[in-house]
């Protein structure tokens, strides 16, 4: 059994021979569906744009996290072969960016909730009411020992 090639699979194409002769006498091209989808279909007209923003972005850092998973692993075999310190170097600053990247991923989902909510349940805005007192009391220091002490003065 062969192995498929990775780039084969990355770009969604598949070896000439197994296409069929029907497709090759009508040349079809063949329709290739992708495991990853870098849009998101809107489940309802009601949707908000920054809901489809927040999916977009969350199935692009989705997308990134699973590539950079494979390119670590094939880093961090480099980097034992070679034995090089760069190299060690490298595949830190790679584990450091997919740390950031897997945060960022957690950060989009709760935004989506949290827009989802507001987008489910809108908030009628309350005029808020803000009450201030202003006490100006302007003493000079005999008075005000004059009022701790009790004394008053006319």
């Amino acid at each position: 059994m062969v192995k498929p090639d990775p780039i084969e699979q990355a770009l969604g194409l598949r070896p000439m021979n197994e296409l069929s002769t029907e497709e090759e006498q009508q040349n079809v091209p063949v329709k290739v569906e992708e495991e990853n989808p870098t849009e998101v279909a809107v489940t309802s007209p009601e949707d908000d744009e920054t809901i489809q923003d927040i999916e977009l972005a969350r199935a692009n850092i989705k997308n990134i996290i699973k590539k950079g998973d494979e390119s670590l692993s094939e880093l961090i075999e480099l980097a034992k072969q070679s034995e090089s310190p760069r190299a060690f170097e490298v595949s830190a600053n790679m584990m450091k960016t997919l740390l950031d990247a897997n945060r960022d991923f957690v950060e989009m989902s709760t935004k989506r909730k949290y827009a989802k909510e507001e987008l489910m349940n809108p908030k009628e805005e309350e005029p808020a009411t803000t009450n201030v007192t202003n006490n100006n009391l302007i003493l000079s220091t005999a008075d005000l020992l004059a009022m701790i002490k009790g004394e008053k003065e006319e």
